[in-house]
């Protein structure tokens, strides 16, 4: 068993627009508010839906079938994680629609919508990250590790992180302050703060176009789903960034993106760097 507690969460209300695809404007909405790990519930009228469902004999869902015309969707929840190192989102519905032999009802994967009129709130565990697997005895995609084998690594795998009050932009000591304060903390909790483990020093990455040097402390970069974020640290194959639109500090793993350095002058500080997924 898997337990994963969240101690920062809160919500993010949703309404989406008529004509939108219900699970690409979904996503859209989980990128813009950082949203990594968490849930959704909602409401409202779809067309075009396209459901999957759970077959016993194959253990994993069947083909897509199309539902014609406008749907109730009385019930819509949902499963947010990482999945190739952006938000993903797994959606189940309970659908209702009047028939000329009484009220029928569908449930499923919803796997495409488009949407009439559509609202939802979003649960969001700021401080996790976790990734969906395929769990490959239920033959469904799951929060966390998958069942029957070794835990699965998230592509982007930010570890939870304590959330700081917001601050001035700091030096490249900041994250070295970060770290003092905790151990003040447990120290006068009568704890005796616990060694950090050492981390290699930063290290080139290379790609198609030659090599490339890492982001460092107080260099900017643009993160394809947080924005604009400032380097605190930098332990060679992570980075620990201050989110510039709320000040919440991330810890990232870089295996999964593609760095670009977006200066013409290599000397120019600080330097800028764009952060992409790895296609």
């Amino acid at each position: 068993m898997t337990v994963q507690v969240s101690h920062t969460v809160h919500a993010v209300f949703v309404r989406l627009s008529p004509g939108d695809a219900l699970i690409d404007a979904l996503v859209a909405r989980l990128r813009d508010g950082a949203v990594a790990t968490g849930a959704l519930r909602g409401h409202g009228v779809l067309e075009h839906v396209e459901l999957r469902t759970y077959s016993p004999t194959t253990r994993t869902l069947g083909p897509a079938r199309a539902i014609a015309g406008a749907v109730h969707a009385l019930m819509v929840e949902g499963t947010i994680g990482l999945s190739e190192g952006a938000p993903h989102l797994v959606l189940r519905a309970v659908l209702s629609r009047e028939m000329d032999a009484g009220v029928e009802t569908l449930s499923g994967i919803v796997v495409g919508a488009r949407v009439v009129a559509f609202e939802a709130v979003v649960t969001s565990a700021q401080d996790l990250a976790l990734p969906l697997a395929h769990d490959a005895r239920a033959g469904l995609m799951m929060i966390g590790a998958p069942s029957g084998g070794a835990p699965a690594a998230a592509p982007l795998p930010m570890q939870p992180m304590r959330e700081e009050s917001p601050r001035p932009p700091a030096a490249s000591g900041a994250w070295a302050d970060v770290v003092a304060t905790s151990a003040a903390q447990g120290a006068l909790k009568g704890a005796a703060p616990a060694a950090m483990p050492a981390r290699p020093p930063p290290k080139p990455v290379t790609h198609d176009e030659g090599e490339l040097l890492l982001p460092e402390a107080g260099d900017e970069v643009q993160h394809f789903a947080f924005g604009k974020c400032e380097v605190l640290k930098s332990d060679g194959d992570r980075l620990h960034l201050r989110v510039g639109k709320d000040a919440r500090i991330r810890e990232i793993a870089l295996e999964m993106l593609k760095v670009t350095q977006l200066d013409d002058d290599p000397n120019v500080r600080p330097r800028h760097f764009k952060l992409d997924r790895k296609l």
